[in-house]
């Protein structure tokens, strides 16, 4: 990026040095801004603990949508018109908090086929759920153990994803890892194929399959392991270690060897189309999932909330899922 850039006040986690530099930044406050943006990146490395760059750099383009990924930076549109109000700022951090995390999960924490690229041909996965579905399952807890949104908040984050998966009839058609496999002609929306209203978004059930897990492992281990030490054991095995990618049989193994169990029910809402009970897996974390029907379009609206008379093992999933 050359030209007239500004950069925001600089902060260091863990002795590292983070910097936000771009131009097109328009009027808001700087610091409270750099201070929350701390406060991410704090939730975000506390979940992998480690940190594998020497500086990081958020990169700000200007106006636009979308961001890209690098080893020890990120290229996001940045448009700091609306981070003075709390909607705004809470969109903008959001957004952040999922490039940021791509830091580990993408570009150290990858299927096998990202990488190394053969830039001749289409490089498929079947596993974009986890580069993509669960780094939007991440960004939103990162802001939420950040301090940075509510419970409310975080639990609308989710009905947008299931309000957007069960209203789609693409469901009953493509499994999560064909919607993976398939982006490069159905888009990452599953919006650009032939057939639209048979094609699904990663984006939208991948977070859904991260609940999902996440609270199936916390029930198995009475809440001594989660989805987090997925994430861990992949992050410290196959990139520190064997330094490679990994397989899907690999990620589904990494996930029944901290969980304890088989976990071959939870892995079909992945490789096939059968259709989830979202309540079975809230439930253990004391939560529900209701919806209404809208009469004229027949359109499912969830809404997530607590349950009554939560038991100790609930509480402590809710309370551990919520903050650490």
């Amino acid at each position: 990026l050359i030209g007239n850039l500004e950069e925001l006040p600089s902060f260091k986690v863990n002795g590292i040095t983070h910097r936000f530099i771009g131009y097109k930044m328009s009027q808001f406050n700087r610091q409270h801004f750099m201070n929350n943006l701390k406060k991410v990146v704090e939730a975000a490395v506390a979940i992998i603990g480690d940190i594998p760059y020497r500086e990081y750099t958020f990169i700000g383009i200007g106006p636009g949508r979308g961001g890209i990924e690098h080893l020890n930076n990120t290229t996001v549109s940045f448009d700091g018109r609306g981070l003075d109000t709390d909607e705004g700022l809470n969109r903008t951090l959001v957004f952040l908090a999922h490039e940021f995390f791509h830091n580990y999960n993408v570009k150290r924490i990858r299927p096998l086929e990202l990488g190394p690229f053969d830039y001749d041909k289409p490089n498929r996965t079947n596993l974009l759920w986890v580069s993509e579905g669960l780094s939007v399952y991440y960004e939103y807890l990162v802001v939420k153990r950040a301090g940075l949104i509510s419970e409310e908040t975080l639990f609308k984050n989710f009905e947008s994803n299931l309000n957007a998966t069960e209203n789609n009839p693409g469901r009953l058609y493509q499994s999560l890892i064909q919607s993976s496999y398939q982006t490069w002609g159905d888009g990452p929306f599953g919006t650009q194929g032939k057939d639209p209203g048979k094609s699904i978004s990663y984006y939208d059930k991948g977070p859904l399959i991260g609940f999902i897990l996440d609270f199936k492992i916390r029930h198995a281990t009475q809440n001594k392991k989660s989805l987090d030490d997925v994430m861990r054991y992949v992050y410290n095995y196959y990139y520190k270690k064997l330094q490679r990618g990994f397989t899907d049989a690999e990620f589904q193994q990494a996930c029944e060897d901290v969980a304890g169990i088989s976990l071959a029910p939870e892995f079909e809402y992945v490789y096939t189309t059968k259709e989830p009970d979202y309540n079975q897996y809230l439930a253990f974390a004391g939560l529900t999932a209701q919806f209404t029907t809208d009469d004229k379009t027949g359109k499912k609206k969830f809404i997530i909330k607590r349950i009554d008379n939560l038991d100790s093992l609930q509480t402590n999933i809710l309370n551990d899922w919520l903050t650490q």
